[in-house]
């Protein structure tokens, strides 16, 4: 692998998705206190490690913007911190850099940290936001029935939580929609179940929630009227161990194809298959060979909970849909630096050291950053042997990003594909990934993932995701129904013919 490599690494590389394996942790089996001294020096540390090797650190913010966010946090440990305030401060100043990579990636903690984190007295629920309203989709109390809108969490409305957690969310510049997706309870999600306690912690007799029931649960045993409960806060392992008891399975995240009638259907959740012996390039050589066999013409791609992983997948899929080559403008290559700090090292890790020095491979550029020596040829994917040409209609949303985000630019850049949904994360004027290093703040534990290239595009480009042809609105009602508008309008555009 060479120090310079394209934006969307295989295998959850470009997302961070994978632990370290051999990075200092701490051992405690509490979250380690710090005294102020100390919370002050893992702020200069990671203050230096943001400021020497992060491509994007001025994209979206000011120096001066950087700098009072970080007197901000030393006023905070003042009188001292620990593990988990420290965690809380690394994510808000990590999420103001607005990079979709640049985050304290729960599984990259030490261990310590991780332990705290698992206990947190998160809800007892599993919840989606939609629109500023907030429903659980599975409960572990039974005080609480599935399907109904919570209204209030002690007091306050989804919407002002949302508000609230949005400075510590992650995603690239102005992209909303990613940030709010993941305070939904799924496998990319789950930051309600760390920031609602960390910032709220439950009362000594749990959390107070005002409900109502919605279309999903019907039967004369739930009232229309608005209810209260008060429901203990409860470790997320514990609550998922519940409801796999109770029969309610966790998100599918399994490559799925099945065909319906004269509507084919294929789900990619990811394109992340580090360490997996899964073959996906087979998956879809079987499930095109089997779309011309049976001679479906009209093709659903779902790609909406795919936060991406190797971009090659996306290419090859991309390879069966055309008939004639398509061709990815370059990106501009940036790095922070030439050679890494020395006296950073110690807390650093990566998978490959080599990206720490980049000596005569790259050159100074007019600004802050280094351009790569070699900048990448414009990206020329061509057609399978014998490509699929049925109509294809992309379903898209906010979760997407890195590579999903690039399959879904690709897609609707070539034509070959109506997207139908909501944005997509990611952001079209370029991402940091493709490279990444683990500061490990060495007496918290807490760990940030920082890219260390910066993929920019030449022209000018919105400060956005991927947006639909077609956007489809959902609401809790649909959800609670168990409707899926997307999928709805997606067959409706197949079946006349590419009009709603």
């Amino acid at each position: 692998m060479s120090p310079i490599v394209h934006l969307a690494l295989a295998a959850g590389l470009a997302l961070g998705l994978i632990a370290r394996t051999h990075a200092a942790e701490t051992t405690a089996a509490e979250p380690q206190p710090l005294t102020a001294k100390q919370a002050q020096r893992e702020l200069k540390i990671l203050k230096r490690a943001l400021s020497d090797l992060h491509p994007g650190l001025y994209r979206y913010q000011t120096p001066e913007q950087f700098e009072a966010e970080f007197a901000r946090a030393e006023t905070e440990v003042a009188n001292g911190s620990d593990a988990l305030k420290m965690y809380l401060i690394s994510t808000r100043i990590a999420a103001v850099l607005r990079c979709g990579h640049t985050w304290t990636n729960p599984l990259n903690q030490g261990q310590s940290v991780q332990d705290a984190i698992a206990a947190l007295p998160a809800l007892p629920l599993r919840v989606r936001l939609l629109e500023g309203r907030l429903l659980v989709t599975a409960s572990a109390d039974r005080n609480v029935p599935n399907n109904v809108e919570l209204l209030t969490i002690d007091g306050r409305t989804p919407s002002a939580l949302a508000n609230e957690f949005m400075p510590y969310l992650r995603a690239d510049g102005g992209s909303d929609g990613k940030r709010l997706s993941q305070l939904d309870s799924n496998v990319d999600g789950g930051a309600m179940d760390r920031l609602l306690p960390l910032l709220h912690p439950p009362g000594a007799h749990g959390y107070r929630l005002r409900f109502r029931p919605l279309g999903g649960q019907t039967g004369a045993a739930i009232s229309p009227a608005v209810k209260e409960a008060m429901v203990a806060g409860m470790p997320i392992n514990e609550r998922e161990r519940r409801l796999l008891k109770a029969g309610i399975a966790p998100e599918n995240t399994l490559w799925r194809f099945e065909i319906d009638g004269d509507i084919a259907t294929m789900t990619l959740p990811t394109f992340a298959f580090w360490q997996s012996d899964f073959d996906w390039s087979a998956f879809l050589q079987r499930s095109f060979n089997t779309l011309k066999e049976r001679k479906v013409d009209k093709l659903i791609l779902d790609l909406r909970q795919n936060e991406g992983g190797d971009d090659a997948i996306g290419n090859t899929l991309h390879s069966h849909l055309m008939a004639t080559p398509f061709v990815i403008p370059a990106l501009r290559l940036e790095s922070a630096y030439e050679r890494a700090p020395y006296d950073l090292a110690r807390f650093m890790d990566t998978w490959d050291f080599s990206f720490f020095d980049r000596t005569g491979q790259v050159v100074r550029g007019e600004g802050r950053n280094w351009l790569a020596r070699e900048q990448p040829a414009d990206n020329r994917i061509a057609p399978d042997a014998q490509p699929y040409l049925g109509r294809v209609a992309l379903l898209t949303g906010p979760r997407m990003s890195s590579a999903g985000f690039l399959i879904a630019r690709n897609l609707k850049a070539s034509r070959r594909a109506t997207l139908i949904g909501q944005a997509t994360g990611g952001n079209l004027r370029g991402l940091n990934g493709g490279q990444l290093a683990w500061l490990v703040l060495p007496t918290s534990g807490v760990s940030v993932d920082i890219p260390l290239i910066g993929s920019f595009s030449k022209t000018p480009q919105p400060d956005s995701g991927v947006l639909p042809d077609i956007t489809v609105h959902t609401t809790l009602d649909d959800v609670a129904a168990g409707i899926d508008p997307d999928i709805v309008a997606a067959k409706r555009w197949l079946v006349r013919g590419g009009n709603l």
